[in-house]
């Protein structure tokens, strides 16, 4: 299995960072075609200070925009390097996280960022809510990230249909890998042996595929479930985490926190997500 179409959020402004060169690491590993996608939605009216202001743009701003856009693409190939044929460049002026959902259909794998000062929606696709609609294997790369080896992955196992999906959407980093840790984070003593059954199903379910460097981790409760797995990565110096995205409701994992939350906050580390 491979990845044969990759899809590379780029930011509107500053530099290509270490998301776009990851996203090209990629593309040559698994021999894929690279999609650089950008949109830049106008502001509505605010009001500040009790006075409204309308930001609303005339069609020479317009055409100034899709023409920075279009310079961002020329850019973007620039820095890939890729032959023609292997890159494309998309853009729009509508929120991101709804166009480059829209846009998925047409990739394998998404790779966003998630610096936590740049979500804002107008420039931005925020994490969260991209993973729920994209339909998509995503990608998320951490702040300073400019590589992903993948020799050392740590899957993060949850017996949900969203860990399922996201072995499945994982098995081309994987197959690649040196070792893969499969890690079922343990809240009981009574768990811990149906935690050894669960993970010797995926650990042969993983061998059917080739995939024979798996180490089965069952790691009990320190503090939370994602503090937990976290020191594992930590211990283990992984360079990815899978796991399956949100297997309770979004809006639970906000208010009372969750696996999905934490690790789009705190892991240093990607983490290669579905749902």
């Amino acid at each position: 299995m491979s990845y044969a179409t990759i899809m590379v959020h780029v930011d509107v402004n500053g530099e290509l960072n270490g998301r776009v060169q990851i996203a090209r690491e990629l593309a040559g590993r698994f021999e894929s075609r690279l999609i650089g996608i950008s949109s830049w939605m106008p502001r509505p009216p605010f009001a500040l200070e009790g006075v409204v202001i309308d930001p609303a743009l005339t069609e020479e701003d317009l055409a100034s925009r899709t023409a920075w856009l279009k310079k961002r693409g020329d850019a973007f190939r620039t820095a890939v390097g890729l032959e023609v044929g292997r890159v494309d460049w998309r853009c729009s002026q509508e929120f991101p996280g709804e166009y480059i959902a829209r846009e998925a259909r047409a990739a394998d794998l998404v790779v966003i960022g998630r610096e936590r000062e740049a979500f804002d929606p107008y420039v931005f696709p925020e994490p969260g809510a991209f993973l729920l609609r994209v339909g998509r294997p995503v990608l998320a790369v951490p702040p300073g990230a400019r590589s992903l080896s993948g020799r050392r992955i740590v899957v993060a196992w949850k017996d949900t249909r969203e860990s399922r999906r996201a072995v499945q959407d994982a098995l081309p980093f994987l197959q690649r890998a040196d070792q893969v840790i499969m890690a079922e984070v343990c809240e009981g003593s009574d768990d811990v042996g149906p935690s050894q059954a669960r993970l010797r199903d995926v650990t042969a379910y993983l061998l059917a595929h080739g995939i024979t460097a798996v180490t089965e981790r069952v790691t009990p409760v320190e503090g939370t479930a994602a503090n937990s797995l976290l020191r594992l990565v930590q211990d283990e110096s992984a360079d990815l985490i899978v796991a399956g995205a949100y297997g309770h409701s979004r809006l639970g994992e906000w208010i009372f926190g969750g696996m999905t939350h934490a690790l789009l906050q705190e892991s240093p580390v990607c983490c290669l997500f579905s749902h």
